[in-house]
């Protein structure tokens, strides 16, 4: 991967991208201000958690970066209410000393994106962070293409929930292939969820199925699965996990066991598709 020297490079709209720094070491946040300012962002810096959720809450952010050590409440409430507001879909990395296991484990579980530990390497960071822009860019441009009504020609992935880390992962790295993909925890439809699942299966080009026995398990992902060849999409199966489908018997599957990303030729495939 190659060094970001101005997120112009990756960020398509006409503003900056807009990044929300709660952390308590003002040496720290002065760091990461400066840094991310030199690289085109637009970037607030706050030590209260309550601060932090105030500014979230009333302002339009594109990725938050959150210590788990705050003065009045700590990172893992904040995150919690971010999670559960209308703008649940921006990315929070965790940046702390705190390296124990069971705090990753409840970060992560919390719905962080990333978690990293003090001392970290800025170069590293930048990269961190240049990902998690192009997972909210797309996200973006899905819902302004919902909003404004029109065909996406993206790629849908189905899977199951289980084997939503894995997902996610693919995901990023179609992203940074500019390969436009919608994952079912995009966007909260409430109860159209089903009504949207079939409105993003017919305006696809491409879909990715991920076969584990989590997904056999899964009745969405069957319906899905269903739906799409009956709409006569164009399938890619990965295998996962388990033993090929017979839904797809006749497709030639890419395996992808023990959680490696598919090679290069998969996504000029996907892209082909979408040509």
């Amino acid at each position: 991967m190659t060094e970001i020297k101005h997120m112009s490079e990756i960020w398509e709209f006409k503003r900056k991208p807009r990044l929300l720094v709660v952390e308590d070491d003002n040496d720290v946040g002065n760091l990461l201000k400066l840094c991310f300012t030199d690289l085109g962002m637009d970037v607030t810096v706050t030590v209260m958690g309550r601060e932090g959720v105030a500014l979230f809450s009333t302002q339009l952010f594109d990725l938050v970066m959150l210590d788990v050590n705050l003065p009045d409440i700590d990172g893992f409430e904040v995150i919690r209410i971010i999670k559960g507001s209308s703008n649940k879909n921006v990315p929070v990395y965790f940046l702390t000393e705190r390296d124990e296991r069971a705090y990753r484990l409840e970060g992560l579980g919390l719905g962080a994106d990333d978690y990293i530990t003090k001392p970290f390497e800025i170069e590293e960071l930048k990269l961190r962070v240049s990902n998690g822009l192009r997972h909210r860019q797309n996200y973006l441009k899905v819902a302004e293409q919902d909003q404004a009504g029109e065909t996406s020609g993206h790629v849908f992935i189905s899977y199951s929930h289980k084997d939503s880390d894995y997902t996610h992962k693919l995901a990023e790295e179609m992203e940074r292939r500019n390969i436009p993909v919608w994952i079912d925890d995009r966007i909260d439809y409430g109860t159209r969820w089903p009504q949207v699942i079939q409105e993003k299966i017919d305006s696809c080009k491409a879909f990715v199925l991920i076969m584990s026995d989590n997904a056999r398990a899964s009745d969405w992902v069957n319906n899905e699965l269903t739906y799409a060849i009956g709409k006569r999409r164009k399938i890619f199966p990965l295998l996962l996990k388990g033993d090929t489908w017979l839904a797809v018997a006749s497709i030639q599957y890419v395996n992808v066991q023990n959680r490696r990303l598919p090679k290069e030729a998969f996504y000029k495939t996907l892209l082909d598709a979408l040509a």
